[in-house]
């Protein structure tokens, strides 16, 4: 036991956690289970737990404060979550408890070593957490009137889920998972019984989604102010003005299409259409267009590395930043993603690009902005460097994710880049640009879907209400997203309300945050400074962030 009561409780939470959640039991560096407990039965225990692990906090009075902040938010919050049905009836796109299943095995091969092992028992373990699955949505179905948003999740996101995870069974993913050629012929039959049984598992899944839960779902998608307010401050941990918000996204919006209009014309954009012009003529130069998975992960990989260099003079650099796994999947969702590694240091976190499956081609003008967001200096370095703080509890090194905080710290990141010269010429930065208008889209289309505010008179789309297909071509003629990604991106937002803010109200705070330590220093300001002292305090809610960095 610590002489610190508040980290004696947070000691007490995670070991709790630890026999049901890995990452839990591998920050506490025990022995984890294979895969993550998803029944219902932990569901409940877990929303119980947090109860009562803030019922001590308050009676624990003094201690670490900025780990009772950060325990408190988000402790509050995760019940609030669950109290809106969100946990419990998960259904959404790439964020549901079987994506997470899936997730464990990218990039992964069966060795014949305690590595292979590992993976090995993950596999034989998960047709058995695809099972918990179900019945936790079964129970959450059974448990509706319990939920302020009801227990089962939208048509929309029932047929999403189910296309994917149909899918997946269709193409044996799982049985495709590479085995090495010294593993032994009983290693192998091991692998080809537990892939087989996966596919069993998901179409038991595919079955209960489209069989037992949609006759019961709701057929409209907007979850309603309140509701959304909730769900919106579980994301960000914090409460937003959801007006102010919503007219920073169109103020923005507008802004942003106008910068990349005059960067496309500079580029050889005309008609009037010179953004999409202007792309034309960039996907088709041999500078950017990359043909092949090797030659987009040569790229990939070269160019996180020439950007971990890059960023010195703006961050303490630890040693592990190097240790970045850059892969290639053709999983057909077009978007690229960040996998953090394991707490215990036994994975590295992977910079992953999907692409479309059997059209290897990729135009790096548009990317670049997402492996700064992704890779560096967004996502893997603000990881790497929280579980690098020795004095932070192993709760905010490795265990406390939330939204507002990555995503906004990401989407900060992208434009950091841009002013450490990371974005090297006028094509990039129309793609950082096109980047950060689809960021402004995901403001405006996620309030306005969920809470029927009407769209506002503006320079860009017609006004009046909302719908899906509006919001799909704001994506897809604004920032120039494929139509297929737009129409998944918009689903996403649908069946994730409120996530869609986390980027750049995230941003906005931390802009705003940098600004006034700034002006409060002055010329003794030192953006190395600023990012070590903010980073340091660990990942938390943006309510209690900027609480810590006012008074900083």
């Amino acid at each position: 036991m610590s002489s610190d009561p508040v980290r004696d409780i947070a000691d007490a939470y995670v070991r709790e956690l630890a026999r049901h959640e890995p990452d839990a039991a591998l920050a506490l560096g025990l022995e984890a289970r294979p895969l993550p407990d998803l029944s219902p039965e932990w569901l409940v225990a877990k929303y119980d737990l947090q109860g009562s692990t803030l019922a001590a906090l308050e009676a624990a009075g003094a201690g670490d404060a900025v780990l009772s902040a950060a325990l408190r938010e988000r402790l509050e919050r995760e019940r609030l979550l669950f109290d809106t049905g969100f946990t419990p009836r998960l259904v959404a796109g790439l964020a549901t408890p079987v994506h997470l299943v899936r997730y464990a095995f990218e990039g992964t091969t069966v060795t014949a070593d305690a590595a292979g092992r590992a993976v090995l028992a993950k596999l034989e373990a998960a047709p058995a957490a695809v099972r918990e699955y179900i019945a936790a949505l079964r129970w959450a179905r059974d448990q509706s009137g319990r939920f302020r948003g009801g227990g089962v999740a939208p048509v929309r996101q029932l047929d999403g889920l189910a296309a994917q995870v149909a899918m997946w069974v269709e193409t044996h993913w799982f049985g495709s998972l590479p085995v090495a050629e010294d593993a032994d012929a009983a290693t192998v039959a091991r692998v080809r019984s537990a892939a087989d049984e996966i596919g069993v598992a998901l179409a038991e899944l595919v079955a209960v989604l489209r069989d037992e839960l949609r006759p019961l779902a709701p057929t409209v998608d907007g979850v309603g102010d309140a509701v959304y307010a909730d769900l919106a401050a579980g994301m960000l941990g914090a409460r937003v003005d959801l007006d102010d918000t919503y007219a920073y996204g169109w103020s923005e919006l507008e802004r942003l299409v106008s910068e990349a209009r005059v960067l496309a014309r500079e580029l050889g954009g005309s008609g009037d259409e010179p953004v999409r012009s202007a792309a034309s003529l960039l996907d088709s130069d041999a500078r950017y267009r990359l043909d092949g998975v090797a030659a987009i992960q040569a790229w990939l990989t070269r160019r996180v590395g020439e950007t971990i260099d890059a960023v010195v003079p703006a961050f303490d650099l630890p040693q592990a930043v190097h240790d970045v796994e850059c892969l290639v999947s053709e999983a057909a969702t077009g978007v690229v993603y960040y996998t953090p590694g394991a707490p215990d240091g036994s994975t590295p976190g992977k910079v992953v690009w999907t692409i479309p499956s059997g059209v290897p081609v990729a135009a790096t003008w548009q990317e670049v902005t997402s492996v700064h967001h992704e890779g560096v200096p967004g996502h893997h370095l603000q990881f790497v460097l929280t579980a690098s703080y020795p004095e932070l509890h192993p709760w905010q090194r490795h265990l406390c994710h939330i939204h507002g905080y990555a995503e906004g710290w990401a989407h900060y990141a992208e434009q950091l880049a841009d002013e450490l010269g990371l974005i090297r010429d006028p094509a990039e930065r129309l793609g950082l640009v096109l980047g950060q208008i689809w960021r402004s889209v995901r403001i405006v289309a996620d309030i306005g879907l969920h809470t029927g505010r009407p769209i506002p008179p503006n320079a860009l789309v017609a006004a009046g209400e909302w719908t899906p297909a509006i919001a799909r071509d704001l994506l897809v003629d604004l920032a120039l997203v494929e139509p297929a990604l737009a129409g998944f991106e918009v689903d996403r937002y649908l069946g994730w309300p409120g996530q869609a803010l986390a980027f750049k109200v995230g941003a906005r705070l931390w802009n705003e945050a940098r600004t006034a330590h700034r002006q409060r220093l002055g010329d003794a300001f030192s953006l190395r400074d600023f990012h070590r002292d903010a980073l340091a305090l660990g990942p938390m809610g943006l309510d209690p962030l900027r609480e810590l960095l006012a008074g900083g």
